[in-house]
């Protein structure tokens, strides 16, 4: 096999907590996952020289696909030209960066028969949600994202509204550290770094409040700047979506017992 094109679906938070913070400084984590019909479209295909471009423009440096690509690079001196579609937005706590560089692990495992085994160690280097996301679905993701229990979990329809782009998820996580977070008081769906989130960015809460008009299951996702609104029906998502102007993403979504789906592959 010389190329395969694959789909990394998105991910939402439907709980997130912090269980403590570890002598290096990782937070350890407790959250509840889970995939979603929002995907970027990541090709790849063997090469003499490895490079990725996102939506046909050539990335370096801090990219985490870049850095996926390095990794696999020096441990198992690889190459492979990498092209990524987005779909997933920017800083909305839904996985997509976590999203390209699962897909660059997924597709050299096709391409060049290396095992998950091997890759999740390289995953875990580049972010702590990447390992979750080459498996996806229902799942609870805990540590430093390195232990994945899957979780069954019944088929959700949400509507997925970013008002704009959030702070950065370290600045997100230091603001926790200060101020601390919500535990849900016994709701089902809470995410702790939503306080230290809306004080840096009040702005990002318009969301939430827009959504609570149309349903009482309301929650941020990852480390924002989403909110996810949850609906008994495409109907009634619907309807809300209808009313939500001014978005930079605003989208109905479905939950996917799968992180990632072949396209094509030759």
């Amino acid at each position: 096999m010389d190329y395969v094109s694959i789909r990394v679906n998105a991910k939402i938070n439907l709980s997130l907590d912090i269980t403590g913070v570890r002598a290096d400084g990782y937070h350890n984590l407790d959250m509840l996952m889970t995939s979603v019909d929002i995907y970027d479209t990541v090709t790849a295909q063997k090469s003499d020289k490895s490079q990725v471009t996102m939506d046909g423009k050539a990335v370096e440096g801090n990219n985490t696909a870049v850095k996926a690509l390095k990794l696999l690079q020096d441990k198992f001196g690889i190459a492979m030209q990498v092209d990524i579609v987005k779909g997933i937005p920017f800083s909305a706590g839904m996985g997509g960066s976590s999203a390209d560089a699962s897909g660059v692990f997924f597709c050299a495992s096709k391409l060049f028969g290396i095992s998950f085994d091997e890759l999740i160690p390289l995953a875990l280097k580049v972010g702590c949600d990447v390992p979750y996301m080459l498996f996806g679905g229902g799942a609870k993701v805990q540590g430093v994202g390195e232990i994945i229990t899957p979780v069954e979990l019944q088929p959700l329809t949400m509507v997925i509204a970013q008002k704009t782009v959030g702070s950065s998820t370290k600045d997100i996580y230091a603001k926790y550290d200060e101020v601390g977070g919500e535990k849900g008081s016994g709701k089902a769906s809470f995410n702790v770094l939503e306080r230290g989130a809306v004080m840096l960015n009040p702005q990002i809460a318009v969301a939430k409040a827009d959504l609570q008009k149309f349903t009482d299951r309301v929650f941020m996702t990852g480390s924002g700047s989403a909110y996810v609104g949850v609906f008994d029906d495409d109907k009634k998502a619907k309807e809300c979506l209808a009313n939500m102007q001014g978005y930079v993403f605003c989208k109905l979504a479905h939950t996917k017992a799968q992180g990632i789906e072949i396209i094509c592959q030759k």
